[in-house]
């Protein structure tokens, strides 16, 4: 019996198995790291806009008398012409007023446009035998256009206090730049210019030379600047160079010299307010001509001499305050003196060193 129970268990078993579904191992997924390289964001530069920027400044300056100046001109009646044994230096130059309008515009990335229009009136009257005081209207217009980092081309026209007009082309090349150091820029600049008379005559000049402009810094706060001209002049009608009024000529070589040190103190400051003393001085100009030139007065029939070479040295002291009212907009003023050999100034015999003192106001606007 025990055997029969085993056999029919043992069936019962495997005709289980055999109708038991079949059982399908899933396989194993095995997971993978995924990596994202995220690729780099290149944004895209924008050049900025060009805006048009400029500027206008207009000041008012008035000039007093120069120290120990004769005031009265001393009339010669056998002569009918001024006294020359008086005080004569600064001639011309006392007592008047020079109101100043400056403005500059940069229209485009390389065309720029600037201006100076100086207006000089008299402030005093001794009749009509004064000679005191400077008037007349002086303007000047620069335009600028540059083709490309170190060449600029600038085209020049001048209407001067005596109704003469000029007009002058330069290409300038900056050949050297290093800001801070002793020679910070130079600059040659050679060029073509006319002159012409008021009235439009033979007295006019042509010239061909070269500017070299240079500028730098020196110890103890100090700046430098100036230009060399060198001109080769054409002249319209001839010159003297002889005393007794021969040996003409019409065409000669000049190279003039202007170097300028400046230093300023700040005595105080705020963010709207400074207070500076201001130096400014040098050669202006130191002149070196090919010839001694004569020229005869027709109604004394004096004969006067220009000497080849001669020099201006100056020094000018300022005491200036600024208000700064906006961001673009401020207002100064400011007094102060110029020293000066105002009108002897032949190398050899330079003297007179005169003061004349000065005041001014002024403002400037940014844009």
């Amino acid at each position: 019996m025990k055997k029969l129970a085993l056999f029919l268990g043992s069936l019962l078993v495997v005709g289980t198995a055999v109708q038991a579904k079949e059982v399908v191992v899933a396989p194993v997924e095995v997971s993978k790291e995924i990596i994202v390289v995220a690729e780099p964001v290149v944004e895209e530069v924008v050049a900025p806009v060009f805006k048009p920027t400029g500027y206008v400044g207009v000041q008012y300056r008035a000039y007093g008398e120069t120290e120990g100046h004769g005031d009265d001109i001393r009339w010669n009646t056998a002569t009918n012409a001024a006294d020359d044994n008086q005080d004569t230096w600064n001639r011309g130059a006392n007592k008047y007023s020079r109101l100043e309008t400056t403005f500059g515009v940069q229209a485009t990335e390389n065309f720029k446009l600037e201006g100076r229009i100086r207006d000089y009136n008299n402030l005093e009257s001794n009749g009509d035998r004064s000679k005191n005081s400077k008037s007349g209207t002086e303007t000047r217009l620069r335009a600028y256009y540059q083709h490309n980092d170190w060449f600029t081309s600038r085209v020049q026209y001048r209407d001067e206090e005596d109704d003469s007009q000029n007009l002058e082309y330069q290409a300038r090349f900056t050949v050297y730049k290093n800001e801070g150091a002793l020679l910070s820029k130079l600059l040659l600049a050679p060029k073509v210019y006319h002159s012409f008379p008021e009235d439009g005559g033979s007295n006019y000049m042509n010239t061909i030379g070269m500017d070299i402009e240079y500028a730098g810094n020196l110890p103890l706060g100090f700046t430098w600047d100036g230009t060399i001209y060198l001109n080769q002049n054409f002249y319209g009608q001839d010159f003297h160079t002889n005393a007794d009024l021969t040996d003409n000529k019409d065409k000669d070589f000049v190279a003039e010299w202007e170097i300028y040190l400046y230093r300023t103190v700040a005595l105080y400051s705020t963010d709207n307010y400074a207070i500076d003393f201001n130096f400014e001085g040098g050669y202006d100009p130191y002149k070196f001509g090919q010839y001694d030139k004569y020229t005869k007065n027709e109604t004394t029939g004096k004969v006067s001499k220009s000497a080849k070479t001669t020099y201006s040295l100056y020094t000018l002291l300022t005491l200036d305050a600024e208000y700064k009212v906006t961001e673009n907009f401020a207002v100064n003023a400011g007094v102060g003196a110029e020293y000066r050999n105002w009108d002897i100034t032949a190398q050899d015999a330079a003297s007179h060193w005169r003061w004349q003192p000065l005041a001014y106001v002024g403002m400037k606007a940014t844009f």
